[in-house]
C-alpha cells in the first residue's frame, strides 16, 4: 500500500472511531431534545386547555361588557351626531321632504272635499348616498378595530400559553 492511500485509512479509521464514540452521546441527546419538544408541546397544549377553560368561563361577561360598552358609545354618537352641522342641515333637508309630503296630501284631500278628480301626485321619496357612504366607513373601520381585538386576543393567549408556569 502506498503512504498516502495508508494515511488516507488511518485518518479514516480514526475518524470512523470517533464517530463510533460520538454516535451514543448523540444519540441520546437527540432523544433529549426530541423528549423536550415533547414535554413543550404537552406543555403548551395543556396551557393552551387552561386558557380556554378559563375564557369560556369569562366569554359572556366579556361579551356583554362589549355589548353595554357598545350601547353607551351608540348614545354618544347620536348626541354628538345631533350636535354636527351637517347633521342639523340634513334632518332640514329632510324635514322639508316630509312637509312636502304633507302639502302633497292636504291638496289630496282638497280635491277629494271637493270633488275634483285628483290630479296631486303622490310623494316621491329619494334615499340620499350620504347614509350608505356614512355606514360603509363606519362598518370598514368598526371591522378593522374588530380585526385588531382579534390579534389582541390571540396574542394574549398565546402570550398565556408561551409564558413559563
Amino acid at each position: 500500500m502506498s503512504n498516502d492511500v495508508s494515511r488516507a485509512a488511518d485518518k479514516l479509521a480514526k475518524l470512523r472511531a470517533q464517530a463510533d464514540r460520538l454516535a451514543g452521546p448523540m444519540a441520546d441527546a437527540e432523544a433529549a431534545l426530541v423528549a423536550a419538544q415533547e414535554a413543550e408541546q404537552a406543555r403548551r397544549a395543556e396551557r393552551a386547555a387552561e386558557y380556554d377553560r378559563t375564557f369560556l368561563k369569562t366569554w359572556t361577561e366579556q361579551a356583554a361588557e362589549r355589548s353595554d360598552r357598545g350601547n353607551e358609545l351608540h348614545a354618544e354618537f347620536l348626541e354628538l351626531l345631533s350636535a354636527e352641522p351637517w347633521f342639523q342641515a340634513y334632518v332640514a333637508h329632510r324635514a322639508e321632504r316630509y312637509k312636502r309630503e304633507k302639502i302633497l296630501t292636504a291638496a289630496q284631500s282638497a280635491q277629494v272635499h271637493l270633488g275634483e278628480a285628483r290630479t296631486v301626485p303622490e310623494q316621491r321619496w329619494y334615499d340620499l348616498r350620504i347614509i350608505e357612504d356614512i355606514t360603509s366607513a363606519v362598518d370598514n373601520a368598526a371591522a378593522t378595530i374588530g380585526a385588531a381585538y382579534a390579534e389582541e386576543l390571540d396574542t394574549a393567549r398565546n402570550a398565556y400559553i408561551d409564558a413559563a408556569d
